[in-house]
């Protein structure tokens, strides 16, 4: 079945319906999820850790322009989006504050807070931007027990839950945003667990078998919604021991990874009973990858790759290795081809190993399909035969 309807429409369709009448759902998450994405740094204002000098959302978004837009991998303007939320009623008297944008050389980090028409206090994290140190970043989850961003996450909610004491807190993310979303919940004080209603990780990462061995793991569960479309492959990477809900989008394989693609159904997604077989496929395959390496090679690869996309530190961010066009893929070929022994031995052998499970999950697929195709014209030959 085909599904259309997104968060856009939600926005037209239900934005006339307060909080008083139709409580915070998850789909007001992700619209806030895709605001944080905007750059707001042109906004000093939004700086403040006051709450009462927090900043009305209608009145910022009224003077976005296209240089504030979407700092994340899409292609799509957000700032559509959150105008639309902005002035619509159920979205009226939401204030913005604490913003927080900073990236070094170890660490891709950003976030705002929402003061809303309930009382209520919703923390959103943005996701991976196109700069290189963030998707090392995330690749370094894969080994590490934590890295910077998700340390500054923890701090800055709990930083937020002391200054909005007297609110209810709810806290969320798309991308690896939702992977700082959850880590910053697990890590929450203990003396503000009574205030935290909600944890969304909108298609992110999870954790290292480690992390979900905690006590504290089980005891966020409850509490934590992830969303993982059919196909995405973003939201399985690393583990996920809490429950999640498979949701549908409009879009096709990795794409769906897309916020704006998300379908959704009167105040929630639409749910859908399993991930899809490509999407069942490649969990398997990322897990197995994974999980073939020890968390040194991890490492190692890790380091290697990122050092020869980066050129030896030339490109900064995915933007700049996508503008050197063909010279830059020259330039790639030749960073490996002078890299140590080492290092070429480990980015062969990682790659070999998925190539493998690639290549085996491929042609699985490929004979799932002659199967269901046979299946389909015998079925056809037998409706002719009985004709």
């Amino acid at each position: 079945m085909k599904y259309t309807t997104t968060v856009t429409d939600y926005l037209t369709w239900r934005g006339d319906i307060p909080f008083s009448v139709d409580p915070f759902n998850e789909v007001d998450n992700l619209v806030l999820c895709i605001i944080s994405y905007l750059d707001f740094s042109r906004f000093p204002e939004l700086l403040t850790r006051n709450p009462k000098e927090a900043a009305a959302l209608e009145d910022i978004c009224a003077r976005l322009t296209e240089a504030d837009d979407q700092l994340g991998l899409s292609q799509l303007s957000y700032i559509p989006v959150a105008q639309q939320a902005a002035v619509c009623e159920r979205f009226a008297g939401t204030r913005m504050f604490a913003f927080e944008d900073r990236s070094d050389a170890q660490t891709q980090f950003a976030a705002v807070s929402f003061l809303l028409p309930d009382k209520s206090v919703f923390v959103a994290f943005r996701g991976t931007d196109t700069s290189l140190v963030g998707w090392k970043e995330d690749f370094n989850m894969s080994y590490l027990e934590a890295v910077p961003a998700q340390v500054r996450a923890a701090e800055y909610t709990a930083e937020i839950a002391r200054i909005c004491r007297w609110h209810k807190l709810r806290i969320g993310g798309h991308s690896k945003g939702g992977n700082l979303a959850a880590w910053a919940g697990l890590h929450l004080p203990r003396k503000v667990y009574d205030r935290l209603m909600d944890v969304y990780n909108n298609d992110g990462p999870g954790f290292n078998r480690s992390m979900t061995e905690l006590p504290e793991y089980a005891l966020l569960r409850e509490k934590m919604h992830t969303f993982i479309p059919e196909s995405s492959i973003v939201g399985v990477l690393l583990e996920h021991c809490e429950d999640y809900t498979v949701i549908a989008s409009t879009a096709k394989s990795i794409m769906q990874h897309e916020a704006l693609s998300w379908c959704t159904e009167r105040n929630r997604f639409i749910h859908l009973e399993e991930r899809s077989a490509l999407g069942r496929r490649s969990d398997d395959v990322l897990r197995d990858w994974v999980g073939s390496m020890t968390p040194r090679e991890r490492k190692e690869f890790t380091d290697a790759f990122f050092n020869i996309l980066s050129m030896g530190g030339k490109a900064k961010t995915l933007d700049d290795v996508q503008e050197m066009g063909l010279s830059g893929a020259v330039a790639l070929v030749k960073e490996f081809a002078v890299s140590d022994e080492k290092t070429r031995r480990i980015l062969t052998e990682v790659f070999k190993r998925l190539a493998v499970d690639i290549g085996e999950e491929m042609a699985s697929s490929a004979q799932d399909g002659l199967k269901q195709a046979k299946g389909f014209l015998k079925n056809i030959g037998r409706k002719k035969s009985d004709i």
